[in-house]
């Protein structure tokens, strides 16, 4: 069994009702008040970041035991102070994998696998992507390309069947999308 320090217990409780209680009447509050009894931030409280690794526990403990999902541990979290969600492409994979945690996240198949196969599978919708999303997808092809060693979009796509238009931007969406998704799992993983 864990032994718990007061101090961490009453700064992983203090955070956890803080950001739960549903209001002055529910019970949550009156933990939080005998807490806040006891314990008060001091000026260099930052929040999450300011709990050592016993009171981050003391917090999941709580979530498990008031059925409220961690977001301190969900991908959009670890990657929040990373990629700027503002990029419609970045965009894209919070909205599909960013309230996974870790350990049950679909980006670890992108270890094997591409997001053609993955998460968009249609090639209308591959090129609707494409038509809302250029700049910021290009960015992202062009990145592939200089990991990749390529010198041009094209020869990044080399291998593919491609014989309209329609054809090299749905290939694009599917190796920056693809690059992007592999560049999100290290950053979680690591």
């Amino acid at each position: 069994m864990q032994t718990i320090d007061r101090l961490s217990y009453c700064e992983g409780t203090y955070l956890f009702w803080v950001e739960n209680h549903s209001g002055q009447t529910s019970r949550g509050y009156q933990i939080l008040s005998r807490i806040s009894s006891k314990y008060q931030p001091g000026i260099l409280y930052n929040g999450w970041e300011s709990l050592d690794e016993t009171a981050q526990d003391v917090y999941r403990a709580w979530c498990t035991k008031e059925s409220v999902s961690c977001e301190y541990d969900t991908i959009k979290y670890l990657l929040s102070d990373t990629f700027d969600a503002e990029d419609s492409c970045v965009d894209y994979f919070l909205d599909s994998y960013g309230s996974d945690t870790l350990e049950d996240t679909g980006l670890v198949n992108y270890d094997r696998s591409d997001f053609v196969n993955l998460d968009m599978c249609y090639t209308r919708d591959l090129i609707e992507f494409y038509n809302r999303n250029e700049t910021e997808l290009l960015e992202w092809v062009d990145r592939a390309c200089e990991a990749y060693g390529y010198n041009s979009r094209l020869q990044l796509l080399e291998g593919e069947t491609i014989e309209t238009p329609d054809d090299f931007a749905a290939g694009l969406v599917n190796a920056g999308m693809t690059y992007l998704g592999r560049e999100l799992l290290g950053l979680v993983q690591a």
